[in-house]
């Protein structure tokens, strides 16, 4: 007779531990890199990719860890505790780390904001015409009234789905008959906010 400990593989050293891994890093780093996957994915795409690599995996990965517990009953029972566990982490982790790859967007953009931001100034100081300009520089787009160069929208996304950005506002809102005040978003650094609503 063999020796049980021979015939019992650690659930570490499974395709399924392979798999777990590669599953949580992947929708780690799809969270982190958010903010710059909305600025080159499709809104509608990027719902399907979202659905497809973190949603539709977890009962496939239940599944199967409930499968090797079946067989591996001394240490398969590791399996779908930390599945359970990673799902309901991302709950309250998910808005941070969402967070986080707005600012690292934001920090990957910022030289171009400051530039547009200049520019807008120089511009309204020189011509101080009205209308909208709106443009792209570096892969930033960005929009803002002529005779209000301190408020520069810079979209990310604006689709079907959902819309992202940063918000430049460098005045104080005064409300006023043609004026209301609202809530840009999370604020980042000095006068930057960013936004993310859904439709």
């Amino acid at each position: 007779m063999g020796d049980a400990s021979e015939t019992i593989r650690p659930i570490w050293r499974t395709p399924l531990a392979t798999a777990l891994a590669g599953w949580m890093l992947l929708v780690i780093g799809l969270a982190v890199g958010s903010g710059r996957l909305v600025e080159v994915v499709p809104g509608e795409t990027l719902v399907i990719l979202a659905l497809s690599t973190v949603v539709l995996p977890v009962p496939v990965l239940l599944a199967w860890s409930f499968w090797v517990m079946l067989r591996e009953p001394m240490t398969g029972w590791v399996a779908p505790t930390l599945l359970l566990a990673f799902c309901g982490g991302m709950v309250p982790a998910g808005g941070p780390l969402l967070d986080l790859g707005a600012q690292l967007n934001f920090l990957a953009h910022r030289p171009t904001y400051e530039a547009v931001i200049a520019e807008a100034a120089q511009a309204d100081a020189l011509t101080g015409s009205e209308g909208v300009v709106s443009g792209e520089r570096n892969g930033v787009r960005y929009a803002y009234r002529a005779d209000r160069p301190g408020e520069i929208d810079f979209t990310w996304t604006q689709n079907k789905v959902f819309t992202e950005g940063v918000r430049y506002d460098n005045t104080p809102c005064r409300p006023s008959r043609e004026r209301m005040c609202a809530d840009q978003g999370r604020a980042l650094e000095g006068f930057y906010s960013h936004y993310r609503r859904g439709f």
